[in-house]
Formats: structure tokens, C-alpha cells, sequence
């Protein structure tokens, strides 16, 4: 059964402007768009945090009743924070009962950097660092930056479609087929290159 249009509408909608103009320290995940309820983004350790150079490829997943459920985000490499288990579930109100059908993944993606900066010391899921950061702020930097060297040193690539009509054809593909063709993958789009500490295109 095809999913109703307002929701493919709204998803598109919502990945155009992830492409066009991403939340700070967000962007696009690696691969070609091949379905519209599943794709990835990447959050780039935001500047000031103790995961500043760290690349976090980050697993999105919508809902067939979106918007009156919640999106889903999953963080595929291992992060040492309070507020994120060990299978990459970032403890959030708007994943839960705080979600509203007005929330879309540019203000999730905003509250998951906020929170990046900025832990909730009161919702935490992972307990230990949650009491190293109230009683030795200094090692749970140490900590969560060796965790960085670990497991989210790894440049990261993010595709971007080259061209207007193209960007518009894959979304279209993405909605109708759930299968966009791989030769697109290779040399019709354009990736850029971010690694370390300074983003930059190549």
C-alpha cells in the first residue's frame, strides 16, 4: 500500500533543504538518497565540545504515521555521552513523548548538537558518564576525546546531486521506486570531502 502523498511531500521537502541549506555541523550522509523513509546524515562534532573533530554518521528513520510519530535517529559509531546508549540511542523528550507534528529533522538535528554542547544531566542513559562529567568534567573530556580517536577519526564523504534536475529526479526515484540506479552514484553526483577539524570541499 502506498504511503500517503502529504507524507512523501513533507519528507522531500524536509531532505531538500537538509541538501540546500544544513543545520550547523549537519549534512548529508554519504550514499545516494534510495529511500525517503530511511538515509543517513552526518553531525560533525561541533567546535567548542569536547567532540569537536569527530565525524558521526548517523542512521535517520521516518515513520509511515509521520509527522504524528516521532523520527528516529541512531548514531552508527560509538559516542561517549550521557545522554547516548550503547546502541546509539540519544535520550531526547522530542523522541518520545515531546514530539510534536510540527518538529521536523532540522530542528531534531539542532537539539541533538545542542545537546552534543550542552548534555542533559537529568535524562541520562548512559550513568557513568553521566556522574564523570558532574564530578571530573576534566576526564569525561579526556574520555569522550579518546572515544573520538577511536571510533569517529575517520573522514566522512557527503554526496550531494549535482544539478537542479537530477537533485529533483532522485528525490522523485526515492519516493515512487525506493531504488535509485548505482551508475548515478558514480560520477553524476558530487562529494565533498570533510575530515579533522576544518570542513572543506574539494
Amino acid at each position: 500500500m502506498p504511503e500517503p502523498a502529504p507524507v512523501i511531500r513533507r519528507i522531500r521537502k524536509e531532505l531538500k533543504q537538509l541538501w540546500m541549506d544544513p543545520p550547523a555541523f549537519c549534512r548529508p550522509g554519504a550514499s545516494p538518497v534510495t529511500d525517503l523513509f530511511h538515509w543517513e546524515v552526518i553531525i560533525d562534532g561541533p567546535h567548542g565540545s569536547p567532540y569537536a573533530g569527530g565525524t558521526f554518521p548517523v542512521d535517520v528513520a521516518y515513520p509511515k504515521d509521520y509527522p504524528f510519530k516521532p523520527i528516529k535517529l541512531t548514531f552508527k559509531t560509538k559516542v561517549y555521552h550521557p545522554n547516548i546508549g550503547p546502541e546509539g540511542k540519544m535520550a531526547l523528550d522530542i523522541f518520545g513523548r515531546g514530539w510534536w507534528p510540527s518538529l521536523t529533522i532540522r530542528t531534531v538535528l539542532l537539539s541533538v548538537v545542542s545537546v552534543l554542547y550542552d548534555p542533559l544531566l537529568d535524562l541520562p542513559v548512559r550513568h557513568d558518564a553521566s556522574r564523570l562529567y558532574k564530578r571530573e568534567r576534566g576526564l569525561f573530556e579526556q574520555k569522550a576525546r579518546r572515544w573520538i580517536r577511536r571510533y569517529a577519526s575517520a573522514p566522512a564523504v557527503s554526496f550531494y546531486p549535482a544539478g537542479t534536475e537530477l537533485f529533483e529526479e532522485q528525490l522523485e526515484e526515492a519516493a515512487t521506486s525506493g531504488a535509485v540506479a548505482r551508475r548515478r552514484s558514480c560520477g553524476a553526483g558530487k562529494w565533498r570531502f570533510f575530515g579533522g577539524r576544518r570542513l572543506g570541499a574539494i
